[in-house]
């Protein structure tokens, strides 16, 4: 099972021993059985968080693995905790839906607004674009183009789409363009015909930032997993 959205990337994994390794999100380990992450000299054997950029590995033999975009909303509020043990609400099963799991580790949604209409205009934008897998290359999505498009200064427009959305704009974009080459490869597109769908110059390419991003390459992460929602 596998949860990928803008800013959280959750996964459920069986049998895991991954090796000493660094990514840009924050990782929280919910395991449902036998876990042990090494982190520097810590060892933690139970529900977990292990902050942006720290090397760690993990072996559980299954369980929830969640990935949070620092930038985001559920990334601040897991900065404090860096990394160490945490309390859960619940144990979550291993079909958990993504709210459930996001209620399990305590975090908070952003209070329900109304969407300011120009932020609205560019979420349409964008799923136009990429439920089409049209027109993603990067440049495409420049902030200042975009601002000056809403009659807004780019600072204005960066910091009113962060407080809408919950997550600052390049990390969204990102998040949205990684998204969209696993939907391809699902879709049964190599992983070529994926990297160029999603605007990376490349299939090494698309690996590199995947990898980064998440630990794992696209192909990996699919490899056991049924399921996008």
């Amino acid at each position: 099972m596998l949860h990928l959205t803008p800013g959280i990337f959750a996964s459920f994994v069986k049998d895991l021993n991954a090796a000493r390794h660094s990514h840009h999100l924050i990782q929280i380990n919910l395991p449902l059985s036998d876990c042990i992450a090494k982190i520097g000299d810590k060892t933690l054997f139970g529900p977990s968080v292990i902050a942006s950029g720290v090397e760690h590995s993990l072996k559980m033999t299954s369980g929830w693995v969640i990935l949070v975009e620092p930038k985001s909303v559920y990334g601040k509020q897991l900065q404090s905790n860096s990394c160490a043990a945490i309390k859960i609400n619940t144990a979550p099963k291993s079909n958990a839906k993504l709210a459930e799991l996001i209620h399990t580790v305590g975090l908070t949604k952003l209070p329900t607004t109304d969407l300011d209409p120009r932020i609205g205009r560019v979420l349409a934008q964008l799923d136009a674009c990429f439920n089409a897998q049209t027109c993603l290359k990067p440049s495409h999505f420049s902030a200042n183009t975009i601002a000056e498009s809403l009659y807004l200064s780019p600072s204005r427009f960066l910091h009113l789409f962060t407080e809408q959305v919950g997550i600052a704009w390049r990390p969204y974009v990102l998040w949205r363009r990684l998204i969209c080459s696993v939907v391809a490869i699902q879709q049964g597109n190599n992983l070529t015909q994926a990297a160029m769908l999603a605007g990376f110059a490349d299939s090494a390419h698309l690996s590199r930032t995947f990898k980064r991003q998440f630990g794992i390459t696209p192909t990996e992460a699919l490899k056991t997993q049924s399921a996008i929602n």
